[in-house]
């Protein structure tokens, strides 16, 4: 999914004449290295639209890594920076109402009506967006929350609107001069986990964002599992649902059959995994019960106890907390991994494995390894 919005938006970024920055070109620099996966390579930066609106004004910046070997040359970003707070929205973005001139005082309409039209063409799927009440002065861009149906229930999004309307962002609001990965270290403390059994006091916590449906999470899964359970103690694996609900039409129902097992039977988490991967290409929405039921079987694991939970609303509404998780701090693909707040980069398990110890040396902090974090405007 990643890959084919960038395709969409970097030809029609440069085709917007740039402006002079309004926020240091390093400033955002330094922000994108720690915001990628952490890698060799120089950060590009360019700006590729500045606006001026009543409420301050905002740039639209591209930035990628270059000089990268070839399985990392998609890691790239869209910023959507408001300049008065300072803030960077990062997610899907897309230009809208390009030829139109919007005042202020039409936002709100433009927002509950039009947006959620937009959204749901772009999504495939039910939207409904409302405007912050009593929001005085409207910033340069708004940050909002869209309401999306899953089939199953209602996923807050986090999106945000420049206030000329011509840019949406799907993706949540970052602090520009701070470094991500602590941003995201604070954003996951505590939030809804699910948390293998033992290894509470690991230096390093690994948290993976994953669907059942994903052929792409099996692979990864299989090849870089080894390098995790290497660590034994020192490192703590935690799952989080992202179930990509309108290309992977099963996903969900697993994901809450998931949390089941998870709750219910903690140490079978990881083995109710590893069999739903392993019937993954047989399975469909009108069998995933099936093979759900089928592991049930398989391990003895009584049949009444599952049902009293499975797509009952507090699990169902567990895997909507998930997604939510995965949304606040910049998930759009899956598989996602992170570990203490960086991404790792998808490729070689020996790659992977040096920049786990290099966090672990560190005491379990990513930036204390050689990183640069954002300083200075």
């Amino acid at each position: 999914m990643r890959a084919r919005f960038a395709a969409i938006i970097l030809p029609l970024l440069a085709a917007v004449p740039a402006a002079q920055a309004q926020v240091a070109t390093e400033t955002v620099r330094r922000f994108v290295q720690t915001y990628l996966p952490h890698g060799a390579g120089s950060i590009e930066v360019k700006v590729n639209a500045t606006a001026s609106v009543p409420g301050g004004s905002y740039q639209v910046v591209a930035a990628k890594r270059t000089n990268v070997d070839k399985a990392r040359e998609g890691e790239s970003l869209i910023l959507v920076i408001d300049v008065g707070s300072r803030t960077a929205f990062i997610g899907m973005t897309f230009p809208i109402q390009a030829n139109r001139e919007v005042p202020v005082e039409q936002l709100p309409g433009i927002v509950e009506l039009e947006l959620p039209k937009v959204i749901k063409q772009l999504m495939s799927a039910e939207t409904r967006v409302r405007w912050p009440a009593g929001l005085k002065p409207v910033p340069a861009v708004v940050p909002l929350t869209a309401e999306i149906s899953t089939g199953y229930g209602w996923m807050r999004y986090p999106i945000a609107l420049t206030a000329d309307a011509k840019w949406l962002v799907m993706g949540p609001a970052w602090p520009i001069d701070r470094d991500a990965r602590e941003v995201r270290r604070e954003r996951l403390d505590g939030a809804a986990i699910q948390w293998d059994p033992g290894h509470e006091a690991a230096i390093l916590k690994l948290v993976e964002f994953s669907d059942y449906q994903c052929p792409a999470c099996r692979r990864q899964w299989l090849a870089l599992e080894p390098a995790f359970t290497s660590f034994g103690d020192k490192l703590r694996h935690g799952l989080v649902n992202f179930p990509l609900i309108t290309s992977h039409p099963w996903s969900f129902r697993a994901a809450v059959a998931g949390v089941c097992v998870a709750d219910i039977w903690p140490d079978q988490a990881l083995t109710f995994k590893s069999e739903m991967y392993r019937l993954q290409s047989s399975l469909t929405v009108e069998t995933v019960d099936d093979g759900v039921f089928g592991f049930l079987a398989q391990r003895g694991l009584p049949e009444a106890t599952f049902r009293s939970c499975y797509l009952k609303d507090p699990s169902i509404d567990k895997v909507l907390r998930h997604l939510e998780v995965g949304q606040s701090v910049g998930v759009q693909a899956t598989p996602t991994f992170m570990v203490n707040g960086e991404l790792l980069p998808l490729g070689s398990l020996e790659a992977i494995t040096v920049r786990l110890q290099a966090i672990l040396d560190a005491g379990g902090r990513p930036e204390q390894t050689g990183g640069k974090a954002p300083a200075g405007r």
